[in-house]
């Protein structure tokens, strides 16, 4: 069987040790922090993830690039070219482009380099839920998958991941077009706090509005608790925008409910964090997506 690399997007939330330790290969993405131009090719340390969170505070504008297919065509030809087929785990299509452009990329090596396999796996999933399919996949590979039978696996369990968001600002969200101007107004005097999560087609939807950052908190371990799957890994990763005083609080809530849970506290990164926001919080692990 032919070995393969695992890639996967730089909005990906997960330890940078477990990037470098299992040969992970990301793909960089662009962000601007005011009118500078950074290129993420790993993950940020916590110094810079605050660094850029308290500007994001002080009023800089944030934004992100979309990754061209010459760009993706450019990071396979590299592994390609080392012998390797490719298993890519992109950003949920429903939140960026870069699954068609990653797929175009992905048409043209194969017609390029002979024999080889690309498969580009829509992971439905942002920030640490692609860090829990990443995970999946490594483990998939370990235990001497092929590249095809790895990307049936994942594409088979994309929909069992939970992201169970809270937005402590609603201006980012207003800014992106997601609200309206008088919505993020509104929120912002009653201290309204948007409770969202990923749909099935990968789409970012609100399911519910909590008054204070306590029980918006409390309602995201609420969600853990009635849509957990336990026959599924037990992996959970809470991401936060620069609150890591609500990420411990929320990790010791759901180890109460569910004691051999795996909880992995990671700083959210900037390609989601630029349109969310500092204060963000989530909480992402196995099971029923559409419990509410």
């Amino acid at each position: 069987m032919k070995d393969y690399v695992i890639c996967v997007d730089a909005s990906v939330d997960i330890a940078q040790d477990y990037i470098t330790d299992h040969g992970i290969v990301i793909i960089p993405m662009e962000y601007m922090l005011g009118e500078k131009e950074m290129i993420m090719e790993n993950r940020l340390t916590d110094e810079q993830l605050t660094a850029f969170y308290n500007a994001m505070r002080q009023g800089e504008m944030t934004h992100t690039s979309q990754i061209t297919p010459y760009y993706y065509q450019q990071i396979f030809k590299k592994v390609a070219g080392q012998g390797y087929d490719i298993l890519y785990l992109s950003l949920s299509s429903g939140l960026s482009s870069t699954y068609s452009s990653a797929l175009t990329a992905a048409e043209e090596i194969e017609d390029e380099f002979d024999g080889l396999k690309v498969e580009v796996v829509d992971t439905l999933a942002g920030t640490g839920g692609m860090g829990l399919l990443l995970m999946m996949a490594v483990r998939g590979k370990e235990s001497g998958m092929s590249v095809t039978e790895n990307a049936a696996l994942l594409r088979e369990n994309a929909r069992k991941v939970c992201h169970w968001f809270l937005v402590d600002d609603l201006k980012y969200l207003y800014r992106g077009g997601r609200i309206s101007a008088a919505t993020a107004v509104a929120g912002a005097v009653l201290n309204i706090k948007p409770i969202l999560k990923i749909a099935d087609d990968g789409t970012l939807v609100s399911i519910a509005k909590k008054r204070g950052l306590p029980k918006a908190s409390a309602f995201l371990t609420d969600c853990f608790a009635a849509s957990v799957d336990k026959s599924l890994p037990s992996d959970v990763i809470i991401a936060h925008a620069d609150c890591e005083a609500e990420a411990k609080a929320a990790k010791e809530r759901i180890l109460r409910i569910f004691p051999e849970a795996n909880v992995q506290i990671c700083g959210l990164g900037p390609i989601i964090g630029a349109h969310t926001g500092p204060g963000m919080m989530a909480v992402i692990h196995w099971g029923n997506r559409n419990y509410i």
